[in-house]
């Protein structure tokens, strides 16, 4: 006496609708991507402007130890507080805005951006390099 059932229930999932609803999401997307193009302008400088108010300007670096040196030609280091007349008097000197900040890459954050934050009391144009 065979009492089995002769009908058995499948248990299988197709994966047909789950792709077809994959491929509407992706193409959806894409279309709203290509439709939202909202960006933000940038004005970015020159080649021209920003070399040539390094040049016209004055130069100042930062050394690792966070203390300050003009121009390359003086191997004197100086503090913030010594450099801040000094440096007005070579701006005033030059005759031009551009101020050239070189730092070191170790340098302090805080000591390149007193540099940065003195330039834009005085209403010169900081130009932000880096030595290796």
């Amino acid at each position: 006496m065979n009492l089995g059932r002769r009908n058995k229930v499948k248990v299988e999932a197709s994966m047909a609708s789950m792709t077809d609803l994959i491929f509407l999401m992706l193409i959806f997307f894409i279309i709203m991507s290509t439709m939202s193009r909202q960006t933000l302008p940038v004005d970015l400088p020159s080649n021209e402007s920003s070399s040539a108010s390094a040049k016209d300007g004055v130069e100042i670096g930062i050394t690792a130890d966070n203390k300050y040196f003009f121009d390359g030609e003086n191997p004197e280091n100086y503090t913030f507080e010594e450099v801040v007349p000094i440096l007005e008097g070579k701006m005033a000197e030059s005759g031009q805005d551009g101020l050239k900040i070189s730092g070191d890459k170790t340098a302090n954050y805080e000591a390149i951006f007193s540099i940065i934050a003195l330039a834009k009391q005085r209403s010169w144009k900081p130009v932000l390099s880096y030595q290796m």
